[in-house]
């Protein structure tokens, strides 16, 4: 409300990534722009940091009150506890006021010792409350969903509006009078939505993947479908449509509402379809700079369209709709499509709604767009300028799911934002902490950052696996731990010295996933699922037996927690190979950094650390 003019934010809001396109932002140019950006960028990563100093000495200094395995043990039971936390807090659509004032109660546990402390503590908290529940845009409705900001508004005609991330991601339409052939803007909206139903006429079956607020969905009512499968993995947006939407889709006895990940859903149904639509699948906000610096999303993928083909029935229609804001994005869509149907080329038809080009491709490839389909439409055939494009552009697949990269290129413009990241870590560390990290906890950072990359590619497949919903990645998260803790109990019972077994079996896990990675997986099947599920946490066992063995050998646990700490934050930094690489490259380079954590041990014994001299 009282904060910066639309011009004066130009700059600290400008993207300074050019390797991937920018919906809904703009990409810094100026060196003005450059320099306010990386400011703003670096301002806000020392102002985090700086928030969990307090939380990690106090961490660290309960820690050193108990045996080593012991207080990392309990470390892992709180951090279970609080994905567990995460989850319920997602699934009530909990507002961030609730998570602080939660956060903030368990740190006033350790203050009530002192009362002078806690009376602080309480004044700090429920300032900082009341400046998190502080309302900014009061007509706006919002709604915390467990994905995402949602805001809920309504346009002069009374028609909703949601913003997410506070940019434009949806708005709704009532196409259903015939008023709206009169007005030449709704006309070409109700053209674009209707274009399926001009194709295929009163199709049996019908899936909408993405289906928003409705407005596919009632495209398809008023085109004669029989049943509608409208696939949406927001729940909240599914409220919001049922709520609002003026034609009133998600009510219809016809439509069957399924809150799930498209790709999810298209992978493990049974059902097959006359008409698949997707309907501007993620294609604003939650895909795009807005929200994400990286972009990892499964449904645009060769893979995933193959998946969709194959739940088509013999004759059925693949539709895909897409804000292409650029001709290289649209060529990219097109040859995705293009290999994912045998090499038959979609035909292309350009809506002018949004930016959205249609894609349409039967099962059996080859299909031709009825004249009669454009007529008395502004629907315009792009099929020429798309397979005649010369725009050069590298396909979306499973191991590298970037589909906002027109091309393979390697991030160079992360590596300055990354490298203030690591100055800034530097001058924090040699700023607030005194005692410096040492040589002998080296093969504890090359273990976190191992454990990151491990960790991170689990997540990334097993999200594949079993879709990428708030719960599955939740789980996936508390899996993680849950891992790492039964390591830790079976180091602890039965007594283990020597990670070298646990060594081989983490490099030959790690050789293993690889190789299947790189034959394409594993199927789809229920034993499918248990051995991908086996493969990719069996990992995160045996690296953290090997972290456990090594911590009970140490001295200081908290030395050994926060060197690990640094090797995750570096682990992280460099998963961003993977948007080069790909995904499959993250095996390489974790089995690098676990082989040189177990040849470290060698280097110590041949160049040992200095013994200070005693005075």
């Amino acid at each position: 409300r009282f904060g910066l003019e639309p011009w004066q934010l130009e700059s600290v809001t400008a993207i300074p990534f050019l390797e991937q396109l920018s919906m809904g932002a703009r990409t810094a140019r100026t060196l003005a722009q450059w320099f306010a950006v990386y400011f703003f960028l670096c301002l806000v990563f020392l102002l985090t940091a700086l928030a969990f100093v307090p939380v990690g000495q106090l961490c660290g200094r309960l820690m050193t009150r108990s045996p080593r395995l012991r207080a990392y043990g309990l470390n892992l039971l709180g951090s279970l506890a609080g994905v567990l936390l995460t989850l319920l807090a997602s699934a009530l659509w909990t507002s961030p006021i609730v998570w602080y004032a939660v956060a903030f109660l368990t740190l006033l546990l350790f203050a009530v010792p002192r009362r002078a402390t806690l009376l602080y503590g309480f004044a700090a908290a429920i300032i900082a409350v009341v400046i998190l529940a502080w309302p900014v845009q009061q007509s706006w409705q919002r709604i915390y969903s467990p994905y995402q900001l949602l805001e809920l508004g309504y346009s002069d005609a009374g028609l909703m509006v949601i913003r997410a991330a506070g940019h434009y991601y949806q708005r709704v339409h009532d196409l259903s009078s015939p008023r709206a052939n009169d007005d030449p803007r709704r006309r070409q909206v109700r053209d674009y939505y209707d274009l399926p139903y001009r194709v295929r006429p009163a199709p049996a079956d019908v899936a909408v993947v993405g289906a928003g607020a409705g407005n596919d969905v009632a495209a398809a009512l008023r085109g004669g479908a029989v049943h509608i499968d409208a696939i949406e993995i927001d729940p909240a947006i599914l409220w919001a449509g049922r709520a609002n939407h003026p034609e009133r889709p998600y009510t219809n006895a016809r439509v069957l509402p399924i809150a799930n990940d498209a790709r999810s859903y298209l992978r493990t149904t049974d059902r097959t379809y006359n008409l698949i639509v997707y309907g501007l699948l993620d294609s604003h906000t939650l895909l795009s700079h807005a929200s994400s610096v990286r972009l990892d999303s499964f449904v645009y993928t060769v893979e995933g369209f193959k998946e969709a083909r194959a739940r088509l029935k013999p004759g059925g229609l693949l539709v895909v709709s897409f804000s292409a804001l650029t001709d290289a994005i649209g060529r990219k869509m097109y040859e995705m499509l293009r290999q994912a149907f045998d090499g038959a080329a979609p035909a292309v038809v350009s809506a002018g709604y949004d930016g959205a080009v249609v894609f349409l491709q039967t099962k059996e490839g080859g299909f031709v767009l009825p004249p009669e389909a454009l007529a008395e439409t502004g629907l315009q055939d792009q099929s020429a300028h798309y397979r005649e494009s010369s725009a050069l552009v590298d396909v979306s697949t499973d191991d590298w799911p970037f589909f906002y990269m027109p091309r393979r290129v390697y991030p160079v413009s992360y590596l300055l934002m990354l490298g203030m990241v690591l100055l800034g870590s530097l001058f924090l560390t040699r700023t607030l902490v005194a005692e410096r990290p040492r040589f002998g906890e080296l093969a504890f950072a090359f273990l976190g950052a191992g454990f990151m990359l491990v960790e991170t590619k689990a997540i990334t497949e097993l999200g594949l696996t079993f879709g990428n919903t708030w719960q599955v990645i939740g789980i996936v998260i508390a899996g993680v731990l849950i891992m790492a803790f039964l390591a830790n109990a079976a180091v602890h019972r039965f007594d283990l010295r020597r990670p070298h077994v646990a060594y081989a079996l983490l490099l030959g896990s790690l050789a293993l996933g690889w190789l299947v990675s790189r034959a394409g997986g594993l199927p789809s099947t229920a034993a499918g699922r248990i051995a991908s599920v086996a493969l990719l946490t069996s990992p995160l066992f045996f690296s953290g037996i090997v972290f456990s063995t090594l911590l009970g050998a140490r001295g200081s646990v908290a030395a050994v927690m926060a060197a690990n700490l640094l090797g995750a934050m570096a682990g992280g930094l460099l998963e961003y190979n993977s948007m080069y690489f790909g995904f499959r490259f993250l095996y390489l380079l974790a089995m690098a950094l676990y082989a040189v954590a177990w040849g470290y041990p060698l280097v110590r014994r041949l160049f040992p650390e200095p013994v200070e001299p005693v005075r």
